[in-house]
């Protein structure tokens, strides 16, 4: 209200000029005019102030940057009507003094609820206003002075203490309206969250219907077509393929349900991780074999980099394999026919163990690589209906390999290829006892 409203400080300037007019006949010319031309330079210093501050985002800045300021151009106020009702003891009309006094202490009275949210102003103004009182009843010497004087001492220290508390009540209701606002804005933040969480899970089950009806259809088509002997006795060679085809559609329709499962375990905290020594030998060349038939149907090479020895590690087995296909999976799905998949492992300076998978594929832009790290979530509508799968490979990823202790990071550009890396930390790496595995490339 102090700086933002401009009702008392045009009430102030109306004052000045009424004061002026009353007092024109009671007052010396010049004292009346020396007077006048301060209070208006007060009220211009005031317009002033007003002006360079009110676009001032916080109150917090105001009192931070011009609280020295703001208090100084306060106790000059409150001094030129104390300085006014100084003046008004040579006032031969009894009468004329008492109202002067009256529309000092009135001011001093609506300066209080005026600047009550800054006290240091507040109390400017009231001190600035009180001196040039007290000094004058001191200076009449008479009894009943000293009597006006202790009554205008009584109603300043009431002034000050109702200042006190009118500026803890004001305090609080802005606490607590900056505290309401926070909580809308909570409430909008988590409810936005929400609707994008449900949007997220809808797209994502819309999805889902189709990547679990194609396998669930090739099953049971194909389980008809040899149920029912449509090409004859079962020792037709074409249900061989039939077979095979219902296998594989069999276990990517098994895949595609773990992984809804274990990101639900892992979202839930209920994963656990059951630690053992293995190689990094075996779970590569394992991991190979599992993608070894998507690599030659999409006509990808997979290369595998590894060093001489490689220490055996204290890890999930199950869930490092997990980790290794999913990625050695993603980079063959986007992948171009032809292509690379390339998997190495090296050792870094801290003794941690990394394991970059790196492909030429279709890639990926530093947006689409946030929203693949998120479960339920698929970079572009039209990729995701492009390339089957549940789009739950990196998040799944990332999940097992922190409660490893590790880390999962991506590096892509668009058209040119991704590389992710995993890393281990030292802490799960045992003595080097073993030499690597011959691993064949698949392709």
């Amino acid at each position: 209200m102090l700086l933002r409203s401009p009702l008392p400080l045009h009430a102030g300037s109306a004052t000045v000029f009424l004061a002026v007019l009353v007092l024109r006949h009671q007052l010396p010319p010049s004292e009346l005019c020396g007077w006048a031309v301060l209070a208006i330079n007060i009220q211009a210093a005031r317009y002033w102030l007003r002006h360079r501050i009110r676009h001032l985002a916080s109150s917090a800045l105001v009192t931070r940057k011009w609280r020295w300021s703001i208090t100084v151009v306060m106790a000059m106020a409150g001094l030129v009507w104390g300085l006014l009702g100084f003046a008004s003891f040579q006032v031969p009309d009894v009468e004329m003094r008492i109202f002067v006094l009256f529309v000092v202490t009135s001011l001093m009275a609506g300066g209080l609820v005026s600047f009550t949210a800054y006290l240091p102003a507040c109390f400017a103004f009231l001190l600035g206003a009180a001196v040039p009182l007290a000094t004058a009843f001191c200076s009449e010497g008479t009894s009943s002075a000293v009597l006006m004087g202790g009554v205008a001492a009584a109603f300043f220290a009431a002034l000050v203490a109702i200042g006190r508390g009118s500026n803890a009540s004001v305090t609080a209701l802005i606490e607590l309206k900056f505290e309401n606002s926070a909580l809308v804005s909570d409430l909008r933040s988590a409810r936005d969250a929400a609707e994008e969480a449900s949007r997220i899970k809808s797209q994502f089950l819309a999805n889902m219907s189709h990547e679990l009806r194609t396998p669930l259809n090739a099953i049971i088509g194909f389980s008809d077509i040899v149920r029912n002997q449509l090409f004859g006795p079962l020792g037709n060679p074409r249900y061989e393929h039939y077979l095979s085809d219902i296998h594989q559609s069999g276990h990517h329709l098994l895949r595609l349900v773990n992984d809804i499962l274990d990101i639900s375990k892992l979202e839930a905290g209920a994963m656990e991780i059951s630690e053992s020594e293995v190689a990094l030998e075996d779970i590569v060349v394992d991991s190979i074999n599992l993608v070894s038939t998507q690599a030659a149907t999409h006509g990808v090479s997979v290369i595998v980099d590894l060093p001489e020895r490689v220490p055996r590690l204290r890890a999930d087995e199950l869930r490092l394999k997990q980790v290794v296909v999913n990625l050695l999976s993603n980079a063959v799905k986007f992948s171009r026919p032809g292509g690379e998949v390339n998997l190495s492992a090296r050792l870094g300076p801290g003794g941690e163990l990394a394991i970059a998978v790196r492909d030429s594929g279709i890639g990926m832009n530093a947006a689409d690589i946030r929203i693949a790290l998120q479960p339920f979530r698929q970079v572009e509508n039209a990729l995701s209906r492009t390339h089957e799968g549940t789009g739950l490979g990196l998040p799944l990823a990332k999940a097992l390999i922190e409660k490893h202790g590790g880390t999962l990071r991506i590096a892509s550009e668009r058209d040119v290829g991704t590389t992710v890396t995993v890393t281990l930390p030292a802490s799960r790496l045992l003595p080097a006892e073993t030499s690597a595995v011959p691993i064949c490339a698949a392709g």
